[in-house]
């Protein structure tokens, strides 16, 4: 299954690293294929690794941390997704990454 997650807090962020999380650590995203054909389609990952320099695939894990590359997300994603339900999980999710202080992390 494909997932986008947000860690809690810097502590949590270090244990998902090691793979050592506690319960309530993780904010998760489990993307049906439905939904992440449709991100795909959208146009998302592709706009986010050309604005960030980043590799979001199949094939390898990727990550979206600090505020400036954070905020760039957001800006990036926001006129892509529009109002769409799916858009808005997303748009919530990167806002609650900025506010944590955390990051993006994609495993797919």
């Amino acid at each position: 299954m494909k997932c986008i997650v947000v860690p809690t807090t810097a502590e949590a962020m270090q244990r998902l690293d090691l793979d050592q999380c506690l319960p309530g650590d993780l904010l998760e995203w489990k993307l049906s294929a439905q939904d992440y054909a449709a991100l795909c389609d959208s146009g998302v990952f592709s706009a986010l690794n050309q604005a960030l320099g980043i590799l979001i695939d199949d094939y390898e894990d990727a990550a979206i941390q600090g505020q400036a590359a954070l905020s760039l997300a957001l800006a990036t994603v926001s006129p892509i997704v529009g109002e769409a339900a799916l858009g808005q999980q997303w748009v919530q999710l990167n806002r609650t990454a900025l506010a944590y202080n955390t990051g993006l992390f994609f495993y797919f």
